[in-house]
């Protein structure tokens, strides 16, 4: 005989970011769940206003933000209805959507209101028909949490839930709850943790570390008449604090993807490195072809460096986002804790505390091992450059060193024609003068004698050419040894 359920619920928190496109899917998303579904006619419309947190309805009044609405569903043929409403709101840069729908605790006949009767566990199917409230349907940028809760059935409130046979009743009926809301064919999450909420029990399903097929899910059987009271007055903050951990979540499993990047690039970076070192030569100059590849590798490793550096970014993106995230979510609980001073939020805080926690400090693991990439493409980038420097410093020197060969062949060349062309001048002058004297110092012979040059003195113009060649040698000797003395003077007397 299948299990009885009192008042089943079921609440969707559903959160998408503004600035993802198609941006009105979870309000499309719900009006299509109500007029496909449901076939309600009421459907949500939207007005956006400006604030941190924006309740979106446009018809809503001071009282009421909310968009209810009733139905009735059939099992076994027979009618049954339902209630529930739809909140559009938004928080910060995210919008949020929650959907109720209920079995009510009460109905009216003949204006007496009396008690719904326990239904079977298999109305839990009518409240997702078709599988329309899983993540696959609805599809939120920022995921999803869903929210069951039943009453255990009134004629076992009564029993001591705590001891050890009913919290096994009460953890069986939950898993059964689980397995009749999710249609066969769709992912059914693992357990994650059960605890006790406002006086009553409750059990977590989905993983957060799990990315794939990852849907949170929370039962939650009420055993004290008060759990349901002290649920509604805190709804408020119930919204806001899934808001901010499904932002925790989201954030972790990109970072997760942002991490298989990061690590197949890192992997690649070292034999990338080793493949250039290896081709630059060591122990002999660049070739123009090897300089040309350096000079393609110092325009390659920035673009690498640059791309590594922005997933390198991201990660640490992330990892704030979270830190971010978790002292919202703190905050939240707070909130929740002043309202209810005395209860025990453990099973709340536990996120923050241990999932939070190792998130952000496996992404400041990550980001401390990835640095190493970056400082090798560093290294690679310097290495490079410095060789290059070095072969163009040899350069540079050999290139001086035949332009200071080439200066000081030119100052000799300089030096050897200011030379000659003193001796030059200087013996034209002096053979000149030479020439001039030779009339005052050789005797006219009258007649002259013929030219002899063995065994008589000579012809006077033999005379005065030997003479003027004399002093020409002289005047050169004098004008070699003035040009070596100037020469000397100019010359510096210190290199620098």
């Amino acid at each position: 005989m299948p299990q009885k359920i009192y008042a089943p619920n079921v609440h969707l928190f559903a959160f998408h970011l503004k600035v993802t496109n198609p941006h009105n899917l979870l309000w499309d998303k719900c009006n299509n769940i109500l007029s496909q579904k449901l076939k309600i006619a009421s459907s949500l419309e939207i007005e956006e206003q400006e604030g941190y947190r924006v309740d979106l309805l446009k018809d809503k009044t001071d009282d009421n933000v909310a968009l209810n609405f009733d139905s009735q569903v059939y099992l076994n043929s027979t009618p049954l209805p339902i209630t529930g409403f739809a909140t559009p709101l938004r928080i910060q840069d995210t919008y949020a959507l929650t959907l109720n729908l209920r079995r009510p605790e009460f109905e009216y006949d003949n204006n007496n209101q009396i008690k719904t009767k326990p239904v079977d566990i298999h109305f839990l199917k009518l409240l997702n028909p078709s599988g329309c409230l899983m993540p696959d349907e609805i599809g939120s940028s920022l995921g999803q949490t869903i929210l069951l809760t039943v009453w255990y059935t009134p004629e076992k409130q009564w029993l001591p839930w705590k001891s050890s046979q009913n919290r096994q009743q009460i953890r069986d009926l939950a898993n059964n709850c689980l397995k009749e809301f999710i249609p066969s064919n769709y992912f059914c999450p693992d357990f994650n943790q059960e605890g006790q909420l406002f006086g009553s029990p409750i059990f977590e399903y989905g993983v957060p570390s799990q990315n794939k097929n990852y849907s949170h899910i929370l039962i939650w059987i009420f055993c004290e008449p008060a759990t349901s009271e002290k649920f509604v007055d805190c709804y408020s903050q119930f919204v806001n604090l899934y808001c901010y951990y499904h932002k925790v979540v989201t954030a972790y499993h990109l970072s997760r993807h942002v991490y298989q990047v990061v690590r197949q690039d890192y992997q690649n970076i070292e034999p990338y490195i080793d493949s250039i070192l290896q081709e630059m030569p060591v122990d002999k100059s660049i070739s123009q072809e090897d300089l040309n590849q350096c000079k393609k590798h110092l325009k390659d490793i920035p673009q690498k460096y640059l791309a590594y550096s922005r997933l390198i970014r991201d990660l640490d993106h992330y990892r704030l986002t979270i830190d971010i995230n978790a002292q919202n979510y703190r905050r939240e609980i707070r909130d929740i804790q002043n309202l209810n001073p005395n209860e025990d939020l453990s099973l709340l805080s536990r996120f923050v505390e241990e999932d939070c926690r190792l998130f952000s400090e496996q992404i400041q693991s990550d980001l401390g091992y990835f640095q190493h990439g970056a400082a090798l493409l560093e290294k690679a980038l310097t290495a490079i450059q410095g060789r290059i420097e070095i072969e163009q410093a040899e350069s540079d020197r050999a290139t001086q060193s035949l332009i200071s060969q080439k200066e000081e062949a030119d100052k000799i060349r300089d030096r050897n024609l200011q030379t000659g062309i003193a001796i030059l001048g200087f013996g034209l002058g002096a053979a000149q003068v030479g020439i001039s004297a030779a009339t005052y110092i050789i005797p006219q012979q009258q007649p002259p004698k013929p030219i002899l040059f063995f065994g008589s003195r000579l012809h006077p113009f033999t005379q005065s050419l030997l003479l003027s060649l004399v002093f020409a040698i002289i005047g050169g000797f004098a004008g070699w040894g003035l040009s070596k003395v100037f020469q000397a003077i100019a010359k510096p007397k210190y290199k620098l």
